[in-house]
């Protein structure tokens, strides 16, 4: 039996994307009924974790499910008190960046990854700086 290689060959240069791209292309093309959902943005801000309306849940797991390539993540820095934000290296192998600010509890971290992914994703956040903070 032979193998057929052409799949193989459907590749980087005959698509035009990347993987991460391609990723990032489909998870736009996703979310993008979500830009006006304040509610949703809403939802996640007051409880980062829990239960969430299947909407919310859609959404975080686009959000999640896309590639690691340059996507921001949490991490703790000093046990159970001290928390950052970093991002994947283009190839998702390194940590290319942190964010320049500590968080104090694990859900403020999540939310500023979250608005950042929301971003990159959606396109501009829903909410005043102000409408979410408290």
């Amino acid at each position: 039996m032979t193998t057929d290689d052409s799949s193989a060959e459907f590749s980087e240069s005959q698509t035009g994307c990347t993987v991460e791209n391609a990723g990032t292309v489909a998870a736009r093309a996703a979310l993008a009924a979500f830009a006006d959902r304040l509610d949703l943005a809403r939802e996640f801000l007051d409880a980062p974790f829990g239960r969430h309306s299947a909407d919310l849940c859609f959404v975080l797991d686009v959000m999640r499910s896309h590639p690691t390539a340059g996507k921001w993540f949490t991490i703790m820095t000093k046990p159970y008190s001290e928390w950052r934000a970093a991002r994947w290296s283009p190839d998702g192998q390194d940590i290319a960046e942190t964010a320049p600010v500590c968080f104090q509890t694990r859900e403020d971290v999540e939310r500023w990854v979250f608005k950042q992914r929301w971003r990159h994703l959606i396109g501009a956040f829903p909410l005043k700086e102000s409408d979410d903070e408290g």
